[in-house]
């Protein structure tokens, strides 16, 4: 039977559907920039492993210590199993951060080939895992593990030289100054390989800030928290073993505290956003409150709501309404100051409280807000406005809720007026005598009249 006189269960007649599978994968969509740079890394990562290894031998001491560090990490997955399950679940990550302070450890005492040997089996683990459970994107696990894979030959390439190639770490200024770079190379050659990356998957779809896909400061800081742990646990298993299990207390140890502190943002952010959810913003603008009764200031809380928004969701879809929200909060974050409490008050619709701002400053900020809404550039290409309603009141003479409830009612009048518009209006004071007063604050958008 020729090929063209196959029946329609062969081989042959499979490919078109094989083809449009392939088509389908992540990897396949994945930008052709990003594509020849993880195949880069990824060839790179296996030429110099086996290079590594095969061009030298390691020693007796070499695979003891291997032996021995393995042992420990073990160790220590057995007893933080649960601790390092449930990082997993809250930070919706595949490899915990946990695998760096390993790795790290391993550049230190052990040879180049043997910690990028140290380096591949920790990862091959995982990546075992995620083949059998089918939860992640394999080629992104595989492309992560290079780069650690990388980041610690790079950092014991680095060790071996101040060493005189004894392969770990020597007592002295030279083995200070080598810890020192081992800890400065790691990361700069994993999170500069990994962010680039991302930043060229994310640029193919949108213009982004290079800042938006680094690490932020809190995880740079447990960063260097993990990687002296590492230093530590090197010290530990080379010069007093005995004392690894102390090391160990303090790792785990760090790992509940990053737990306790990924559960606390969990709680209080937004996960669309990023920003307060409603509950937290609350807690934060009380705060806000109780110091500026001190200097006895203008405050004022400004609600804000996209115009329309079910109509953006439903023209679009759900994926262009999540990344406008994402958006304009972070339109919020750049326009108003570091110290202002900003939450999503729901839906729709975002809160924030201004200290030391009477209804002239409140105007000029909610003004700029609604300019610069309408202004952005939205991944889906489409257009959002917003309408605002700012409260304005006295710290010490009104509370957050009179606030909430005068901006509430300032928005209703916004968006009544036509949308796309600021409304001010100033809490009442207690005093009897003095009259209510609302200011209309005109709408830059010249369209409508006032």
């Amino acid at each position: 039977m020729t090929r063209s006189e196959a029946p329609p269960g062969s081989v042959g007649c499979r490919r078109p559907k094989l083809a449009a599978r392939v088509r389908q994968t992540a990897l396949w969509k994945t930008p052709r920039s990003a594509v020849a740079l993880i195949v880069s890394i990824e060839t790179l990562c296996v030429t110099w492993l086996c290079v590594a290894n095969l061009s030298r031998l390691p020693s007796v001491s070499g695979l003891g210590r291997f032996i021995l560090l393995f042992f420990v990490a073990l160790v220590y997955a057995i007893g933080a199993n649960k601790i390092e399950l449930l990082r997993r679940y809250v930070a919706e990550v595949t490899f915990a951060g946990v695998a760096s302070l390993w790795c790290m450890a391993a550049a230190l005492i052990l040879p180049v080939g043997l910690a990028g040997a140290f380096a591949a089996l920790l990862y091959g683990h995982a990546l075992f895992r995620i083949i059998r459970t089918k939860s992640g994107r394999l080629f992104q696990q595989i492309y992560v593990a290079a780069t650690d894979v990388l980041a610690t030959m790079a950092a014991a390439s680095v060790v071996a030289y101040f060493g005189a190639g004894e392969g770990h770490m020597s007592s002295g200024l030279l083995g200070a100054i080598a810890v020192v770079l081992a800890m400065i190379t790691y990361p700069v050659v994993q999170q500069t390989l990994v962010t680039t990356v991302i930043y060229l998957v994310a640029r193919a779809s949108r213009p982004v800030p290079l800042r938006e896909v680094m690490l932020s400061r809190d995880d740079q800081v447990m960063e260097f928290a993990t990687f002296s742990l590492a230093v530590l646990l090197a010290i530990a298993l080379v010069f007093a073993p005995l004392l690894s299990p102390l090391v160990l207390v303090l790792i785990v140890v760090l790992r509940r505290s990053a737990l306790v502190q990924e559960l606390q943002v969990q709680a209080t952010r937004d996960a669309k956003t990023g920003l307060l959810n409603a509950g937290a913003w609350r807690q934060e603008a009380d705060r806000h409150i109780v110091r500026a009764e001190r200097l006895n200031g203008s405050m004022s809380v400004v609600m804000l709501d996209l115009d329309h928004f079910k109509v953006l969701n439903d023209t679009y879809g759900h994926p262009a309404g999540d990344a406008t929200l994402k958006a304009v909060a972070d339109c919020l974050t750049e326009a108003l100051r570091g110290y202002d409490a900003i939450g999503r008050y729901g839906g729709e619709e975002f809160i924030a409280l201004l200290n030391e701002a009477d209804a002239t400053v409140s105007a000029v900020v909610a003004d700029r807000l609604c300019a610069r809404i309408r202004a952005l550039d939205l991944p889906h290409g489409g257009k959002v406005t917003a309408s605002i309603g700012v409260g304005v009141g006295k710290a010490g003479k009104h509370g957050l809720d009179e606030l909430i409830s005068v901006a509430d009612k300032a928005l209703y009048v916004a968006k009544g007026a036509g949308r796309d518009q600021v409304y001010i209006e100033s809490a009442p004071l207690p005093s009897p005598a003095t009259a209510h007063r609302a200011v209309r604050v005109q709408s830059v958008k010249p369209t409508q009249p006032h």
